[in-house]
């Protein structure tokens, strides 16, 4: 784990794009935050190939008179979340992708280069408020197994992890409980992470199977909620 936690950058990018869409930011603004969050002047259209410089100005005024927002995919190893196999097999898939609209993928590549990229995708719009309540009941299911397992293990790393996560680039326009939402969803995946590697039921194989399960669908549940970057 990086020594400093913070969302995965599509999520900054998808926050802002929409915020543009929506007209709460200027479109020079979210211009100006997504440099800062790539740290890339421009950004480079890629297709059948062949790679442009473009200005991520351009690509937000693209997002502006789109009749759909931006959708947010955050690819783990067995779940694409909607990413086209060409794709996946030439990113960044700790920074996550944004899907412009059908056709175009907002991605970085292997060499820490964000380009849009012409690809048909699947990625989808999630609600916020929606996904908000499942993780909740998420937390309440999997604190009840968890507490039952009689686990052991080490929390100094996930304490570690938890007090390293920063909150940087949020638009000014998201509410506070938009942003609560979407830190805690960040937390609970920072701990489920670290209790897959930190803990275990030492005397009970099946335990800890349920162990794994439950932290896993805690952390697909919060991923949900970092996805959806639609907010109102």
């Amino acid at each position: 784990m990086s020594p400093e936690h913070a969302f995965p950058p599509a999520v900054l990018l998808g926050l802002w794009l929409n915020a543009a869409q929506i007209g709460s930011v200027s479109q020079t603004d979210a211009a100006n935050a997504l440099e800062a969050i790539t740290e890339q002047v421009d950004v480079q259209m890629v297709s059948n190939s062949v790679g442009i410089d473009s200005s991520w100005l351009d690509l937000v005024r693209t997002v502006a008179s789109a009749a759909e927002p931006v959708a947010v995919g955050l690819p783990v190893p067995g779940d694409p979340a909607g990413v086209p196999v060409g794709v996946l097999a030439t990113i960044s898939l700790d920074s996550g992708v944004v899907a412009i609209n059908r056709t175009q993928v907002l991605c970085r590549d292997s060499n820490d280069v964000w380009k849009l990229v012409t690809e048909t995708n699947n990625v989808l719009h999630y609600d916020l408020s929606q996904a908000r309540r499942s993780l909740k009941e998420q937390i309440s299911e999997s604190a009840n197994q968890l507490a039952a397992s009689d686990l052991v293990g080490d929390e100094t790393k996930i304490l570690a992890a938890l007090e390293s996560f920063r909150t940087l680039h949020i638009p000014p326009h998201i509410s506070k409980r938009s942003t609560e939402a979407l830190e805690l969803a960040a937390r609970i995946i920072i701990i489920a992470q670290g209790a897959i590697a930190n803990t275990s039921a030492l005397h009970s194989p099946s335990t800890d199977r349920r162990r794994l399960q439950t932290l896993e669908q805690l952390i697909t549940v919060a991923r949900t909620v970092l996805q959806s970057v639609v907010t109102t």
